[in-house]
């Protein structure tokens, strides 16, 4: 699929953050884990906790809250992963920026934190890839959720748009992720505040 054909299909795309993360993403643009983590300095003990390790819980650190990964259960990753350790996997997770294609689902997923006010930046993929193409890709699955029925994953389930076979709706995408910041990112979205 070209980069066109995505766009026409998939015009906008979504990314929830916690409302608190707002005023770091109007000065610095939307950033990975990795580089906010890179941008305030963490210590080891921090990048640990953060970058290579499951967060267990939500973490406030140098002004930044970032998100749980409950869904990443370690038994799973162990019989789900394929060429990557689980400390590299988390590592990797952690140097992209996800967007969903749907509303829906990103609202749905915004659920699981209604006790906190959330920010929902709907996002024109025209905007978005028109400076970040060559840093996208695509992911079948959701690639940090080991539920019940996880499925196989490795590095090379980040598929360059070009490189994505899409047929029908069936083949839609889970996310799409970036490998780079956003530092525009306020200009193309449309900001809509949850909770």
């Amino acid at each position: 699929m070209d980069v066109p054909a995505f766009t026409q299909l998939f015009p906008k795309l979504y990314h929830l953050t916690f409302a608190s993360n707002l005023p770091g993403i109007r000065q610095h643009g939307l950033l990975s884990t990795t580089a906010l983590a890179k941008l305030h300095g963490f210590d080891e003990d921090e990048l640990r906790a953060t970058v290579t390790e499951r967060r267990r819980c939500i973490q406030q650190l140098h002004g930044v809250t970032l998100r749980d990964q409950i869904p990443m259960n370690e038994k799973k990753m162990k019989t789900c992963l394929v060429g990557v350790s689980i400390p590299e996997w988390i590592a990797l997770l952690n140097t992209k920026i996800f967007f969903f294609l749907s509303k829906e689902k990103a609202l749905e997923f915004a659920g699981k934190y209604a006790d906190y006010e959330n920010v929902l930046l709907e996002t024109d993929t025209a905007g978005l890839l028109t400076t970040h193409a060559e840093d996208a890709t695509l992911c079948r699955i959701h690639p940090g959720a080991f539920l019940s029925n996880a499925r196989p994953r490795g590095r090379n389930s980040f598929i360059p748009i070009a490189e994505y076979l899409y047929k029908k709706s069936r083949d839609t995408p889970a996310e799409l992720t970036l490998d780079t910041a956003v530092p525009n990112i306020l200009d193309i979205s449309q900001i809509t505040t949850l909770g």
